[in-house]
């Protein structure tokens, strides 16, 4: 049988990688936090958590917070059953998104799900290729990813897909592309990139202009609105998703570097088992998904 406050305190030291922030969120003093891990490790006769920075969870630590994950949806399935709705108005969600969506079409999807359901958000916003990681850890209930397959124990379900323009202010073109836009000039132009795991522009232009090999000169931004302000600003050309360079397109601000586009296809991955909140969270994610983005090319 398991104490779930020492659970809690794991969980909450490998997701926030700190027994500081732990003891934050938690409210309690960070030594409490130590005793509580220590006494679940003592008890079990493991290590739990590799103590670097940030700590991470052992492979044990990593399933027992799978463990708890379950539990706390479970506990809040029965909370809702048993508790008024005067005294529950809203129920806090903790997901994984990529930032292309936060800056496109999720925001709308987030106020539904707060207007109509009083649902709060705590998001973690990473590159579509590693938010299913955070699930994986048991860091979050449920995420928005690249990866069609679900991680045991998870389910999951197509999105849509979001479709990304290669362009750049008529400046920038003007400095960087007197000689045509081909590969050699692709590569030696200044570029942006989201972070080291963002390889969507390498997949691009290895595909659309093959001999392009290595990543061009490039600044790193993790931040969807970042990388059109500093597009806008002459800083680079970038890959940008077609609804948030649309305006900007149409009022001469961008110019299209290329005729060829590129999909990521997203997918809405969740807990097998669930709380009637997080089926409503899935539910309102796959319609307004499915609304505002376009359908994969098969």
């Amino acid at each position: 049988m398991f104490d779930y406050k020492l659970l809690e305190a794991l969980s909450a030291v490998a997701r926030l990688g700190s027994f500081d922030h732990a003891a934050r969120e938690l409210g309690l003093t960070q030594s409490a936090i130590s005793q509580r891990v220590k006494l679940l490790e003592q008890r079990l006769g493991r290590p739990l958590l590799v103590r670097a920075h940030p700590i991470r969870p052992t492979q044990a630590g990593l399933a027992l917070m799978r463990h708890q994950q379950q539990v706390a949806m479970m506990e809040s399935t029965l909370s809702t059953t048993l508790v008024d709705e005067q005294e529950s108005a809203y129920s806090t969600i903790r997901l994984a998104v990529n930032a292309d969506s936060l800056a496109t079409w999720l925001p709308t999807a987030l106020a539904h799900l707060f207007e109509h359901h009083g649902v709060l958000s705590e998001l973690t916003v990473e590159d579509e290729v590693v938010t299913l990681e955070r699930l994986r850890r048991g860091e979050v209930a449920g995420c928005i990813s690249a990866h069609a397959r679900a991680v045991q124990g998870c389910r999951s379900t197509l999105l849509g897909a979001l479709g990304y323009q290669l362009v750049a202010t008529p400046r920038f073109i003007d400095r960087h592309f007197t000689n045509g836009i081909c590969s050699q000039t692709l590569m030696q132009a200044p570029t942006l990139l989201f972070g080291r795991d963002d390889e969507l522009l390498t997949r691009f232009l290895s595909r659309h202009f093959g001999d392009a090999n290595g990543r061009p000169p490039h600044h790193q931004l993790p931040s969807s609105q970042g990388f059109l302000d500093a597009v806008l600003q002459h800083m680079g050309y970038a890959l940008l998703p077609q609804p948030q360079v649309q305006e900007a397109l149409a009022q001469g601000q961008l110019q299209a570097l290329s005729d060829h586009r590129i999909q990521v296809p997203l997918y809405w991955h969740s807990w097998r088992l669930q709380s009637p909140v997080m089926e409503t969270v899935g539910h309102t994610l796959i319609q307004h998904g499915k609304s505002a983005l376009i359908k994969p090319n098969s």
